[in-house]
């Protein structure tokens, strides 16, 4: 009977170590199952901050360099035509274009009328015909005149002058300086 039980314990301690050897194989393949495996336990985010330099430049030209109306009647419009002046983009991306003049011409004889409305005493006006918006001329770049001109691209124009009707004096020859501005489109 003594043997019976001697084997009966040496049998169950055995049986043990088997399960223990079991146990500590699945307890090692476990852990390593956990490291290899990717655990979210949140949603996060990130970003990435990117700087860069457009390479692009505007570069407007203009001829013709200038213009003589000769006599000018009061009165009555003065247009240059057939496309008398040419617009380029020399530039390498479109653009978009305004046109401002001065105040009063170079010898401040006359003073510029941007409204649109006839000219009154030593007044005069400029009016942009046959781009994208035509319209009379004021003495800030403000609405554009034309609009996504390509690059190396040509728009032709013309330039319609009108004096008021009433001069205080017979003044002497009088000159004006139209600006042109080309802007990224």
């Amino acid at each position: 009977m003594n043997k019976d039980r001697i084997y009966l314990f040496k049998h169950t301690i055995s049986t043990r170590k088997i399960d223990s050897k079991i146990l500590f194989a699945l307890l090692v393949t476990f852990m390593l199952v956990a490291i290899t495996t990717p655990i979210v336990l949140a949603a996060s985010e990130d970003n990435v901050v990117i700087t860069f330099d457009p390479n692009g430049n505007i570069d407007i030209d203009i001829s013709l360099a200038s213009y003589n109306f000769s006599s000018t009647t009061a009165g009555m419009w003065t247009n240059s035509t057939g496309g008398a002046f040419t617009l380029y983009n020399n530039g390498s991306v479109p653009m978009d274009t305004q046109i401002r003049t001065n105040a009063t011409t170079d010898e401040t004889d006359m003073s510029l009328n941007a409204s649109g409305v006839p000219p009154g005493t030593d007044e005069y006006a400029i009016y942009i015909e046959d781009l994208d918006f035509p319209d009379y001329l004021t003495t800030a770049y403000g609405a554009e005149f034309d609009q996504g001109l390509a690059s190396s691209d040509s728009r032709t124009f013309d330039i319609c002058l009108l004096i008021g009707v009433n001069l205080s004096a017979n003044h002497s020859w009088q000159t004006t300086t139209i600006f042109f501005q080309g802007s990224v489109s």
